[in-house]
């Protein structure tokens, strides 16, 4: 969506900002890295050895789990969650702005529910355990919890950028409109 009107360009981000999302980032890219070579090093081991381990299926479950959530804050930051652009686009400014905004006031409304609920769930998960790994299923449950938490923050992080000229941050390479 271009710009409602000529905005100042979008300010550098703090240094806490850029640690906070490189963080992020890199906690991403850890669990990605290790599904990787589970699941591979699991299919390896079954056509070579006719051997599989039983707990990796299990584990990369709910390392995607974490994943998902961990990964809603950063797709937030660039556009990529799924969304309907067609009334801002018809309003005039001052309506698009609004309109943004009490997008952001929802959606950091939906994502506190989120932390609040996601606690009482990782509560009443916590002494449960998985089938095969034996771990607290509350472990898993706290995934969403910790992850509409990290959304809410970018969100908190961008929502002024967004509102205001309705152009969410840009990564060199990523275009999510095309996707």
């Amino acid at each position: 969506m271009a710009p409602d009107s000529p905005v100042a360009p979008a300010r550098p981000p703090h240094v806490l900002e850029r640690a906070f999302v490189g963080a992020n980032r890199w906690a991403l890219i850890a669990l990605l890295a290790v599904m990787a070579v589970l699941v591979i090093g699991n299919v390896i081991s079954r056509y070579v050895f006719s051997h599989s381990f039983t707990w990796v299926e299990e584990a990369t479950r709910y390392m995607m789990i974490w994943a998902a959530f961990l990964g809603a804050g950063p797709a937030l930051r660039v556009g990529g969650h799924i969304a309907i652009d067609t009334l801002p686009a018809a309003l005039p400014t001052g309506g698009a702005r609004a309109l943004r905004a009490l997008v952001a006031l929802i959606m950091a409304a939906t994502l506190a529910t989120l932390v609040w609920l996601g606690i009482e769930y990782a509560e009443f998960a916590w002494y449960q355990e998985s089938p095969v790994l034996g771990w607290s299923l509350g472990l898993v449950y706290l995934a969403l919890p910790v992850g509409a938490a990290l959304t809410l923050v970018h969100l908190a992080l961008v929502a002024r950028a967004w509102v205001m000229g309705g152009e969410w941050e840009r990564v060199e390479g990523f275009d999510p409109q095309a996707l």
